[in-house]
């Protein structure tokens, strides 16, 4: 399973994109899109949103 992103909360700042210990997250139009192959579920980048836009 990877992090799922509200794309309705998301901004796209990139403050968990550069919180990523795999880089598994890279900010794409506006929103942030998450790489299901590479995330780690480590709960970094939901730590770093300031929008709660990421969850488990």
């Amino acid at each position: 399973m990877a992090v799922l992103v509200d794309n309705e909360k998301c901004t796209g700042c990139g403050q968990c994109v550069d919180t990523c210990p795999v880089a598994a997250l890279e900010v794409k139009g506006e929103v942030v899109v998450v790489d299901e192959e590479t995330c780690i579920d480590c709960g970094a980048c939901i730590d770093a949103c300031p929008f709660e836009a990421l969850s488990l």
